[in-house]
């Protein structure tokens, strides 16, 4: 069993990160002059600021928000001891007090890319040792960083501020007002379409290295998602062609599913997973805590007896005999769990499944592209790959998007994908397909309140957070999300 997952990052100047904290609006306050003075001088302290910005994803407040608004408005996961926040999350009663929407964090990360984006020119003008490769590459993962935060944001929040320049003085507008989500998605898929070039194919020193770190395929997988998003598939479709022809991931071996990519981590079918060890406190906290059975959240049980035959099933993706989540607590299909201390798993933000099946939805739904053959094909590299046996559903568009559903469900459960991927689908076509959201009702209600969460769900305008209330108080030029101005 592996016991240090990765080290590569593990000489990150502290007193670096401890620098660039900061408490007021959007973590945007100027930073220590110091930075700006003394510590931009050479390729060595660009790299150390770059681990700074890996770093700064990997706060469980970032780690746990990533993951979670991902899975709890969907119909996965169930509240065994949840924290009232993430209890009222999952119903979709939301209000601006609720702490876990506080985005802080995300900005945090953002401003440490910025910074980079700032000062690494500074730094290669003084270090003739520095290359303009070296330079471009460190950019580009910065950039592709940022990008994937901001990716976050947008799926959650529609619009938020787009800070694009670093806090490193006075000069900086402090108070942004909220870009609409079309600025937003047009400056990530600008952004990450300039950075490819600039990006490493990978990285040979170790596994963790290369997955952990941003490269070609990472940058693609991020814009082929937001293209999807987007509802743009034809550029979808080039962006995970790209990728594909990358010929650098493929779909493990459907006997080896969960351990090489839950139990060991950085398989040949990940793209990007995040390395650090607060990951272990996010998903040790979430499903396990002292053991499985007090674990905060528990799943659907009625999932696992759909699908017999299949390598993502009981033991695997969950332990109906615990009805605790087992992907990322188990250690292998007869049951053993890790000790508390022995959480070293990699957060997954995309792998090669992920892919194939982002490709047969564009190919699905693109209208200069469409091939419903080719569709299947992708969808059922992922789905045999499971059972041994090919994906059973008729060519037609409406029975494969059930499927592609379906099969998304059953390969990401609880990876925090789910409920992106209801709403991905219930918004199309302005909203034909709101059955799938409030359908969650029935999942959320007890026997006296279905009506009541039901309404929590009707209005279209809830399915995005609420801006935290402090930032509201702080920024005068930020408008709260329309759902929550009453």
């Amino acid at each position: 069993m592996k016991r240090n997952i990765i080290k590569i990052y593990a000489i990150i100047p502290m007193l670096f990160i401890t620098l660039f904290s900061c408490d007021s609006y959007l973590e945007l306050e100027p930073e220590d002059s110091l930075i700006q003075q003394e510590f931009w001088k050479n390729k060595e302290q660009v790299s150390a600021a770059l681990a700074g910005c890996y770093a700064s994803m990997n706060q469980s407040g970032f780690t746990d928000r990533a993951l979670l608004w991902g899975e709890l408005r969907g119909d996965m996961l169930v509240s065994v001891r949840a924290g009232n926040d993430q209890l009222n999350m999952m119903k979709n009663y939301m209000f601006p007090s609720n702490g876990f929407v506080n985005w802080n964090v995300f900005y945090k990360t953002i401003n440490h890319c910025n910074l980079v984006l700032t000062f690494a020119d500074q730094a290669q003008a003084n270090d003739l040792s520095f290359s303009e490769q070296e330079l471009k590459r460190i950019k580009a993962e910065a950039i592709t960083i940022r990008a994937l935060v901001y990716t976050i944001l947008v799926k959650n929040f529609k619009e938020v501020p787009l800070v694009l320049t670093a806090t490193s003085s006075t000069a900086v507008d402090f108070y942004p007002a909220k870009n609409t989500e079309e600025e937003i998605i047009t400056q990530i898929t600008a952004d990450l379409e300039g950075a490819v070039s600039g990006l490493s194919l990978g990285f040979a020193q170790s596994a963790a290295h290369d997955k952990g770190k941003m490269t070609k395929g990472a940058a693609l997988a991020i814009l082929a998602d937001i293209y999807l998003w987007n509802e743009q598939y034809d550029k979808c479709i080039d962006a995970t062609n790209r990728l594909i022809g990358l010929n650098k991931y493929n779909l493990v071996n459907g006997a080896d599913w969960f351990n090489d990519i839950f139990f060991e981590g950085n398989s040949s079918e990940g793209i990007f997973e995040l390395q650090f060890s607060e990951i272990n406190a996010t998903l040790k906290n979430s499903f396990y805590y002292v053991n499985p059975i007090y674990a905060p959240y528990s799943g659907i049980q009625e999932l696992y007896r759909e699908f017999p035959d299949d390598v993502r099933e009981d033991l695997a993706t969950f332990d109906i005999a615990y009805n605790s989540v087992f992907k990322y607590a188990g250690v292998n299909n007869l049951g053993f769990y890790r000790a508390s201390d022995q959480f070293y798993n990699t957060l997954i933000f995309y792998r090669y499944a992920d892919v194939l099946l982002m490709q047969a939805e564009a190919y699905i739904l693109s209208t200069e592209n469409k091939d419903l053959n080719r569709a299947y094909a992708l969808m059922n590299q992922v789905a045999e790959r499971a059972t041994g046996a090919p994906l059973d559903v008729n060519i037609l568009e409406g029975d494969l998007l059930s499927a592609l559903l379906k099969e998304r469900q059953k390969e990401f459960a609880f990876e925090g994908k789910r409920w992106y991927d209801l709403l991905r689908f219930a918004k199309r076509n302005n909203f034909e397909n709101q059955y799938l959201i409030l359908d969650l009702a029935i999942e959320k209600a007890g026997p006296d309140d279905y009506d009541q969460i039901l309404s929590y769900f009707s209005d279209k305008e809830s399915y995005y957070l609420p801006i935290y209330q402090n930032e509201i108080n702080l920024n005068p030029n930020l408008i709260q999300n329309p759902y929550y101005t009453n």
